[in-house]
């Protein structure tokens, strides 16, 4: 089994590589960013800090869900990441069948759906982000200092991967599929 998954791999052109290694690093990256607490912090006046996450927002001793939140805007947030989140899992299932799969290889329709599933993704992921930027930004100042933190850095990073998946992938449908000519 590891054979025929090293041979399917060097097989691929070089774009469906490319397509494989950027959802990779996306998916870790955007399993990272959606589950930890730490898409903002707003800094005490002890110098302690408050992490807002997707799901909780924590202290040093406790951590609190946020899901039900009354705040519109932090549901709107959740939701958008949510879609986006579930459109990265996709679409690297959908480059491990494109790539791996023997009756998915050089599926010209499966690259070009995955492509539109990694753009359709990554206007989620922005929607998310830019809304949590701008109303964290807002609402939670209480003179001591805020700031976007790691996770919301990894969100943004992800969503640059998947932006470049799309790309590559509607390369890939260009290039003949995912079977290298040598």
């Amino acid at each position: 089994m590891g054979l025929y998954l090293v041979e399917s791999f060097q097989k691929a052109n070089i774009f469906a590589k490319l397509a494989f290694m950027f959802l990779l690093i996306a998916e870790i990256l955007g399993w990272i960013a959606f589950t930890t607490t730490d898409w903002g912090r707003m800094f005490t006046f002890g110098g302690d800090y408050v992490g807002y996450g997707l799901w909780r927002i924590c202290t040093n001793l406790i951590c609190e869900t946020n899901d039900g939140w009354l705040l519109e805007w932090y549901g709107v947030v959740q939701a958008f990441a949510i879609i986006g989140f579930v459109t990265l899992n996709l679409g690297f299932f959908l480059v491990i069948l494109f790539m791996f799969v023997a009756t998915c290889k050089c599926n010209s329709d499966l690259s070009f759906w995955n492509a539109i599933n990694c753009f359709a993704g990554a206007i989620c992921w922005l929607i998310s982000i830019i809304i949590f930027g701008i109303k964290f930004d807002d609402k939670y100042d209480q003179g001591y200092g805020k700031t976007v933190s790691y996770s919301y850095i990894l969100a943004i990073i992800a969503l640059a991967l998947m932006i470049a998946s799309g790309i590559v992938l509607l390369l890939t449908n260009r290039g003949g599929g995912a079977v290298s000519s040598k």
